[in-house]
């Protein structure tokens, strides 16, 4: 009977796996709340873009904007955490954080320039 532990703990695992409670950290998309932009910008200056997102779990960690794309008529951009469902115990406490990003310019801006944020249009941009 010795010999059935290892198999039974492996098939009990195998689950709890598969629903992320071992730990194993995921990716997960965050909710925006406003993205800010500037009216103007020239086509080839820095440009600054700020993501408002809100968090609501102790479990989400190193929250970023990941570029998706950047071609001369848009920034697509992801608001994203590290999820890793350890199993901690986390009161439900909702919070909103600005996440930056700063577009090099690179390559140039055209006109309209769109700024995009998890798959939503959040404004177009002049470029001047």
């Amino acid at each position: 009977m010795t010999k059935l532990w290892p198999a039974a703990s492996l098939l009990l695992a195998l689950p709890l796996g598969g629903c992320g409670l071992l730990g194993i950290p995921r990716p997960v998309t965050l909710d925006v709340v406003g993205v800010s932009l500037p009216a103007t910008v020239s086509p080839t200056a820095p440009m600054q873009v700020d993501v408002r997102v809100g968090t609501g779990s102790c479990e989400d960690t190193n929250h970023r904007l990941t570029l998706v794309s950047r071609t001369a008529q848009a920034l697509t951009l992801k608001a994203e955490a590290t999820k890793t469902n350890s199993g901690a115990v986390c009161p439900a406490v909702y919070t909103e954080n600005t996440l930056s990003y700063t577009d090099p310019g690179t390559p140039a801006r055209t006109i309209p320039f769109e700024v995009v944020v998890n798959g939503k249009s959040w404004g177009k941009v002049n470029v001047q």
